[in-house]
């Protein structure tokens, strides 16, 4: 596996057992989060299915944290230890690598090269290597050798720093949880690969009731969230030609193209992928609404377009997208337009209809029956991708607009 962005899972267990190479004592989530509140040790191992990448032993009482990286065959070949020298900020005070000259040598064996660092008064970095002459081992400065002690659950930060590696849409999973349902094979884009693809976030928030924690912001907290379904009602399409737009812009006749891809015509159903702050339960945010066409798997997301829009012309992380400046978007079929943007006109505003506790606001115009279902989106004022999600007969099973709430988040697991 090759960059951070690659996803990871996390699975729980009292201790490392050195001479077995594993886990001992494995933890479901729940457990492991009580022991890390109590300040119990606990170890924590992190990669994908049948190659672990990282051990993390945590023992809370002592404020440290010991993280190894481990090599293919389970051998701990770098060793990182961290101490929380003031409130909410640990630093690196030791680490250590071993080059393991061949797959039969055993752990911390003394002939191979070695190096251990560590950091003095001030933070100085003082490097002894052991029988290296030729060997090239990672070095630090004192200023980089710091990093926000991590809330439990949020590694992905602390992953990165043990693995020299971006944290750029990290994402770590619960192992006993297996992923967010319907996510199995779904891995994030590595960063730097062309423009933006979507995540298994995507289906994940139309699924069974679950727990996320939010990218850590820049004081290290990562809010917890539910994130839960709500319908919107179901969209009229009479040509099946979608439009997602701000509707503050309909009154002025601007931003009314369709999609390229013309779905069925009849009437979908729409629902909202609603994440609710645990500790703030009036606060909530729209993570994706989706336009439901069949009920089959989706196996594969691209980019939404409009007549004239190529991917092939977009940069690394790049994607056409749905600009808002009310916080809300709005869906409706192509059909309906001039006669709905004049219903709107006389509407009270979607912004208004959408606020409080109402996520979604429904307008239908009624000469022609046609509706028009507005949304707040996300963090509001911005750009939204929308994407269409294919089954596995390449036929569109749905299309959704991306809030982009969870593209960082931590899945925690499902909803008790």
């Amino acid at each position: 596996m090759t960059g951070a962005a690659a996803g990871f899972d996390a699975e729980y267990g009292e201790s490392w057992d050195a001479e077995c190479r594993a886990l001992v004592g494995s933890l479901a989530i729940a457990d492991a989060e009580r022991r890390h509140s109590a300040g119990e040790p606990y170890a924590v191992l992190i990669g994908r299915t049948g190659r672990p990448r990282v051990l993390l032993e945590l023992e809370g009482r002592r404020d440290e944290i010991t993280g190894w990286c481990v090599d293919e065959q389970l051998r701990r070949a770098f060793l990182f230890e961290f101490r929380t020298l003031v409130p909410g900020r640990m630093a690196l005070i030791r680490m250590a690598e071993w080059r393991y000259v061949d797959a039969g040598r055993p752990e911390f064996d003394p002939t191979s090269p070695g190096c251990l660092t560590t950091f003095g008064k001030g933070g100085t970095p003082v490097v002894q290597a052991v029988d290296a002459p030729a060997a090239v081992f990672r070095t630090l400065e004192a200023k980089d050798r710091w990093i926000d002690a991590p809330r439990f659950g949020t590694w992905a930060p602390l992953v990165a720093f043990v693995l020299d590696e971006p944290p750029e849409r990290e994402r770590i999973v619960d192992a006993a949880h297996g992923g967010p349902p319907g996510t199995e094979g779904m891995a994030p884009a590595e960063p730097g690969s062309g423009p933006l693809q979507a995540g298994p976030e995507l289906v994940a928030a139309f699924g069974p009731s679950a727990r996320y924690a939010l990218e850590p912001d820049s004081d290290g907290d990562a809010p917890e969230v539910v994130v839960e379904t709500r319908p919107a009602g179901a969209l009229r399409m009479p040509t099946g030609r979608l439009v997602a737009v701000d509707p503050g812009r309909l009154g002025v006749g601007r931003g009314v193209t369709a999609f390229g891809e013309v779905l069925p015509r009849g009437y979908h159903p729409v629902t909202l992928a609603v994440a609710r702050f645990v500790e703030r339960p009036r606060h909530v945010r729209v993570a994706a609404c989706r336009v439901q066409v069949r009920d089959v798997p989706v196996v594969s997301w691209e980019q939404a377009l409009r007549p004239g829009e190529d991917a092939a012309s977009l940069g690394d992380g790049e994607f056409f997208g749905v600009g808002v400046d009310s916080g809300t978007i709005c869906f409706f079929d192509a059909g309906g337009v001039p006669s709905l943007i004049e219903a709107i006109e006389d509407w009270d505003g979607p912004r208004h209809a959408v606020s409080g506790e109402k996520e979604s606001a429904e307008l239908a115009d009624p000469r022609t029956g046609t509706n028009v279902i507005a949304f707040s989106i996300g963090w509001g004022d911005g750009c939204y991708p929308v994407w269409i999600g294919r089954g596995a007969d390449g036929e569109v099973a749905c299309v959704v607009a991306d809030g982009e709430v969870l593209c960082d988040a931590t899945y925690l697991g499902p909803v008790e």
